[in-house]
């Protein structure tokens, strides 16, 4: 009998010590889990904060190239109509001394209008580009529901170039 009492003290005590080392894998089961659902929390948190970022960074751009074409148009229309003046003042006395200078003077800024009005044509596709990245791109929040997607490139960013710097031979050239 006593046997049998010792090996159900012992079956008992396997049991409990059985129960405490699955207590024990669930509680690191979960620290785990925990420390995982915290990670993508800050992953897909640092996603977000970069959308939105980028979402203002295309922002900025766009606006700056639609101030840059707003000036370039100002200063195309002014260029145009100063051309148009000095063409006139050439066409209505043409026998003057300096009338062709003053006509060269006058097709020298149409064309520079020309020029400006091109910048600013050039600027303003660049904005729309801007815009259309800007509408391609997903929604900040969108990057919450899904952290395990790579955030996404922007376009029309060209990486830094270096700039060319002379060798420095050590030679004096100047005899």
């Amino acid at each position: 009998m006593a046997d049998k009492d010792d090996e159900l003290v012992e079956d008992r005590e396997a049991a409990e010590l059985n129960e405490e080392e699955l207590e024990r894998a669930a509680g690191e089961e979960r620290e785990l889990e925990e420390i995982r659902n915290r990670r993508e929390t800050l992953d897909a948190t640092a996603e977000t904060a970069e959308a939105i970022r980028l979402a203002e960074a295309n922002e900025a751009a766009g606006a700056r190239h639609r101030e840059l074409a707003d000036g370039e148009r100002r200063q195309a229309r002014s260029d145009h109509a100063h051309g148009n003046h000095l063409l006139d003042e050439s066409a209505a006395r043409p026998d003057e001394p300096g009338a062709d200078a003053t006509a060269a003077a006058g097709r020298r800024y149409q064309r520079a209008g020309d020029r400006e009005d091109r910048a600013a044509s050039y600027d303003d596709r660049v904005a729309d580009r801007y815009a259309d990245a800007s509408r391609d791109q997903a929604p900040a929040s969108d990057a919450a529901r899904r952290p395990a997607q790579p955030p996404e490139a922007r376009k029309f960013v060209q990486p830094r170039k270096a700039k060319k710097r002379e060798k420095n031979t050590g030679l004096d050239l100047d005899l």
